[in-house]
């Protein structure tokens, strides 16, 4: 126990423990998002295909483009939810998943702050840790995004892990055992996104650029076990690997998505954005001190020479993000997917701390100086609650200032509390109709006897309807329903997530 104290990874267990203290506390605040309800399917079909794992031809098709990722992730995931809901029977389905999901973030907080280890002190990679933990939209994001937060976090550790066994004397004991680890690790990484090869890519340059010739038996092990992970828990490339693999590639290069996207108060579709949309969103959604570290942090880390990270944060960011700028790739939802690009503006941002830590060397006065750098996103997350991804700086006037310029809750999350204000009021059987947002998540809270339903898919258009839910996605609260009378709004401040709205005698949308 004394030994435990005198740890120098003493503060990052404290901050995970109170971190992981208060998701257990607020995990059931968080509604369901908008993709999620086909991903828990998806990860009981997965599950399910390995019946057919040596007769693949006989594995009926999943019947969403969910195909394209691998399942993996969900795979463990819906073992672990399923383990947590005996331990704790009051926790529903969609408690759990989040729950697992928000593990899997502390995981990445965790292994960044090891990966920030490699070129900064002890000081400065607390820091970079304790930002990235404290920024509301991945704060947000940890307890409801089943896709891109935990890519990013099972990325990072393919990295971690690789460079690991790469930089370890070649006598190491047990060797095999992690090599073996970090081909599991990437292989899972590999069939959570088409892009998690990358990944892999930048331990075998490191490989190469250290080992040179000798690294060849270790990079042949290393792939060999990664593609036999990804192909196991992948049911879709049972049939062709190769051919399957590579049409996930083109599908996912040029993703199907042909909903108009709010960027400046403005509807595009994903092919037509302007190329600021990306480079606009990570300014607007990251933390101001974090955005002013990370420049000081780019001189600061050029000017050390220090040729790993210089390389990394070239690789794994700024040629990555040239790239999606300048090939119009499909972008949406924020650029969400993007997410797995954001860990080398943190560990630069480390950079910019340990320059200011040599002029206070003093630790009250580091501690004051991280506690400046982290209460603008701690104050905007406990304000922002249980919304806190849809987070927006200063630069814009906060949230409220990017409210009908840009997408807040675009993922519906604020049905939950839609539905439950409507279960308190509305009479026995009544209609609900979704006029915006996903009727899966809206089922997921409805009472039993309410009928969900929306204007596609109603059987009996001729009836009228109770209520109306209309998610303010693409502003398309504007025009929709007026002789409705809103009797309810989901929201923070001047911003607006959900509108409740109750029929006249009619019952119709006009």
């Amino acid at each position: 126990m004394k030994s435990l104290f005198r740890s120098p990874h003493l503060p990052i267990i404290l901050l995970l423990l109170i971190a992981f203290l208060v998701g257990c506390f607020t995990v059931k605040n968080y509604g369901e998002s908008w993709d999620e309800p086909a991903i828990h399917r998806y990860g009981e079909y997965s599950l399910n295909a390995y019946q057919y794992i040596f007769h693949p031809q006989d594995l009926p098709s999943f019947d969403t483009n969910l195909n394209y990722y691998g399942p993996a992730y969900y795979m463990l995931v819906t073992l672990f939810a399923r383990g947590l809901m005996a331990l704790i029977p009051a926790w529903t389905i969609v408690t759990t998943w989040h729950f697992v999901y928000f593990i899997t973030f502390l995981t990445g907080v965790y292994v960044l702050y090891l990966l920030s280890k490699r070129w900064l002190s002890e000081w400065a990679a607390f820091g970079v840790a304790l930002l990235f933990l404290t920024q509301p939209l991945l704060w947000g994001h940890a307890f409801i995004n089943p896709k891109d937060t935990p890519f990013m976090t099972f990325f990072m550790a393919s990295i971690y892990l690789g460079f690991q066994i790469v930089d370890a004397p070649p006598s190491i004991s047990r060797r095999a055992i992690s090599i073996l680890t970090a081909g599991i690790v990437l292989g899972l990484t590999i069939s959570l996104r088409i892009l998690g090869p990358l990944a892999g890519i930048f331990v075998l340059i490191h490989a190469a650029i250290k080992n040179k010739q000798k690294s060849i038996p270790f990079s042949i092990m290393y792939l060999f076990i990664a593609g036999i992970v990804a192909y196991l828990t992948w049911p879709y490339v049972w049939k062709s690997p190769i051919v399957n693999f590579f049409e996930s590639l083109k599908m996912m290069s040029q993703f199907p998505f042909d909903v108009k996207i709010l960027f400046w108060g403005t509807l595009y579709l994903p092919d037509q954005l302007p190329r600021s949309y990306f480079p606009t969103l990570f300014a607007l959604q990251l933390t101001e001190p974090l955005l002013v570290l990370f420049i000081i942090g780019l001189i600061v880390m050029a000017a050390s020479r220090k040729l790993e990270p210089i390389l990394l944060f070239s690789g794994w960011f700024l040629f990555p993000a040239f790239m999606i700028v300048f090939s119009n790739s499909i972008l949406y939802d924020n650029a969400r997917q993007l997410y797995f690009l954001l860990p080398p503006i943190f560990f630069t941002a480390g950079f910019a701390l340990d320059w200011l830590f040599n002029y206070v060397p003093q630790a009250k006065f580091k501690i004051a100086l991280l506690m400046f750098a982290i209460l603008p996103g701690i104050f905007s997350a406990a304000r922002l609650h249980p919304y806190e991804y849809s987070y927006y700086n200063a630069f814009i006037g906060g949230t409220n200032g990017a409210f009908h310029q840009h997408e807040t809750d675009y993922w519906g999350t604020s049905f939950k509390g839609a539905m439950e204000y409507i279960n308190s009021v509305a009479p026995s059987h009544a209609r609900i109709l979704i006029l915006s947002g996903s009727d899966k998540v809206a089922k997921r809270y409805a009472r039993p006897d309410l009928q969900v339903i929306t204007e596609e898919n109603d059987p009996t258009p001729q009836e009228k309807y109770d209520y109306a839910l209309i998610l303010t996605r693409k502003n398309q609260n504007e025009n929709r329903c007026k002789k409705a009378d809103v009797v309810q709004i989901i929201g923070k401040g001047n911003t607006v997530f959900t509108i409740v709205k109750k029929f006249g005698v009619e019952g119709r949308c006009e």
